[in-house]
């Protein structure tokens, strides 16, 4: 492990880069620790930000015994890593051993716990730590608070993320770009695209500006909620204003327009990413979609054959999208073939691969062709789901083939696949 990544030093002897490996070796003196001690902080924060919890969390225990005592921030530091790898109930047993200790937590212990709380979605417990954080007199940042209020946002918990908003405002902590993005992609999840527009008008007026990121949340909200012009219109307020859009701009209006039939705006939209090199598998996949729906199947064969010959790798979503729309357009083996490619090529299909030939082979009448697609998809380690079974099942009823049906049927409930 290399150290000066996180340590900058000429020479490692005599350093806390040096001494890290011997402490956990139990090599050191008590001189050389001693006098190095300091730097054990450091080592603790390069350790955690290279992946090492538990080297650090070694530390942590060792050095005592050579007369350093861990402090608030090689804790801070080691809760910080245990909390962003989900470890959640370790940090807090960190924490109460800090406690215990008589050691301080600051800002930064709690800002690290409310966000693996938020991370494991604990939220009560979270806004409850916030509250704990206030009593013990430790002001949150807006760091702590825009953690809290985008994980409640994200859970479309938007009256508990306002009253966090209350208490941000009661403390004279400013809302800066990041809390409004958070509380505007919230309303967007919930489908209040007008509120979220009313929080973007309210940021645009003031300070802080909107950012690309500000645009992007709306643009989105706009193209779900079917509202394409207005996406629009923000898109060439964004340029007017020389915000650049990036790639999840142009995918994000791309896709919105594909799903409105409007095709030609998307293909203009295509053309202007790829003078700025910015199209990938994402921009295609929303098109050959949307190609394949409006039934222009051959443009969509030529998007795709586009696609591979500018150098953009189709992935297993996008020959999803491929194999079905060939499936329902009636091009039955050109569907075959392309599936049996799919492992020369190196691709695994996926659950929906097989259910979408299934499918295709149903419409067509092939039920034994879709028994032997069923079996072959279960020796291929991938299970199939409710919708398999009931392409299939219902297939087979109408072919008058019950036997077989309600052999699958029994066979759907004992895998507890029925839904009550």
């Amino acid at each position: 492990m290399k150290h000066s990544t996180f340590l900058s030093s000429r020479s490692t002897a005599g350093t806390a880069e040096w001494m890290a490996p011997e402490v956990l070796r139990n090599e050191p003196s008590n001189e050389k620790v001693l006098a190095h001690g300091f730097q054990f902080n450091q080592v603790t924060y390069g350790l955690c930000k290279t992946g090492h919890t538990s080297a650090a969390i070694q530390v942590l225990r060792k050095i005592p015994r050579y007369g350093i005592a861990p402090d608030v921030f090689m804790y801070s530091a080691i809760i910080d890593s245990l909390c962003k790898d989900t470890l959640v109930s370790q940090a807090f047993h960190l924490f109460s051993e800090m406690l215990a200790k008589g050691i301080s937590p600051n800002v930064i212990t709690y800002s690290s716990l409310i966000f693996g709380l938020c991370l494991v979605g604990q939220y009560k417990e979270a806004i409850d730590l916030l509250s704990d954080m206030v009593l013990r007199n430790i002001t949150p940042n807006v760091y702590t608070y825009n953690t809290l209020v985008d994980g409640l946002c994200k859970e479309g918990k938007i009256k508990d993320a306002k009253s966090v908003l209350a208490v941000m405002a009661k403390h004279g902590v400013k809302l800066d770009v990041v809390t409004y993005n958070s509380l505007m992609d919230g309303y967007c999840l919930v489908n209040q695209v007008n509120k979220a527009k009313y929080v973007f008008n309210t940021m645009a007026k003031s300070r802080p500006f909107p950012n690309v990121r500000s645009y992007n949340i709306m643009i989105n909200g706009f193209c779900k909620s079917k509202m394409i012009d207005d996406a629009l219109n923000l898109f060439e307020e964004m340029c007017r204003k020389n915000l650049v859009p990036d790639t999840v701009t142009y995918n994000t209006l791309v896709d919105g327009l594909g799903k409105s039939r409007r095709i030609l705006c998307a293909l203009e939209l295509l053309e202007k990413m790829h003078n700025r090199g910015q199209p990938n598998i994402v921009t295609y996949s929303s098109l050959l979609d949307a190609l394949f729906n409006i039934k222009q199947h051959d443009k969509a064969l030529m998007l795709f054959n586009q696609m591979k010959e500018c150098g953009v790798d189709p992935d297993i979503y996008a020959y999803n999208i491929l194999i079905d729309g060939l499936c329902k357009s009636g091009r039955l083996k050109n569907a075959k073939e392309i599936f049996q490619d799919l492992s020369i090529k190196g691709y695994r299909p996926d659950m929906r691969t097989y259910t979408i030939m299934i499918n295709g082979l149903c419409k067509e009448g092939l039920l034994h062709e879709a028994l032997a697609f069923l079996s072959k998809m279960e020796d291929n380690g991938c299970l199939p789901n409710a919708v398999t079974y009931e392409i299939i099942i219902r297939a087979l009823f109408e072919k008058g083939e019950n036997d077989n049906a309600e052999k699958l049927f029994r066979e759907m409930i004992s895998r507890g696949l029925l839904q009550g």
